[in-house]
């Protein structure tokens, strides 16, 4: 199963998605991109790959022996869109799991409405 609310919450984690979305790109390619640090990319990645939201596509092998992995988001459609002054994304996943994946946002979107209605009735007492 899918937990989105760790992948919702996770700017680095999205960022590798949209990264990969349309083009198959390697750890070391995003990191420099989209200024994650490497390490954190490849913890990312391999949760990532662990649910099946990324995949490779192709390892080349570099000069000094070692494999690079390219990689491409697991992905059907990827939406990126501006609401309330913030940039948002929303993505289908191409496996079984869509439906589970939309229960679990939806949940987590009410969690989050609830707790931002509460703040804001606490604050106005």
């Amino acid at each position: 199963m899918i937990d989105a609310t760790e992948l919702l919450m996770d700017a680095d984690m999205e960022k590798i998605l949209l990264a990969t979305y349309n083009v198959p790109r390697s750890a070391s390619e995003i990191s420099e991109k989209y200024g994650i640090p490497i390490a954190v990319c490849f913890r990312k990645i391999k949760t990532l790959k662990h649910r099946g939201l990324l995949v490779i596509v192709e390892k080349l092998e570099t000069g000094k022996g070692k494999a690079v992995e390219r990689l491409s988001a697991n992905l059907e459609n990827a939406y990126v869109f501006y609401e309330s002054g913030r940039v948002k994304v929303r993505f289908t996943v191409v496996l079984q799991m869509v439906e589970d994946f939309r229960m679990r946002y939806e949940r987590a979107s009410s969690a989050y409405r609830n707790a931002e209605r509460i703040a804001i009735e606490s604050n106005q007492h």
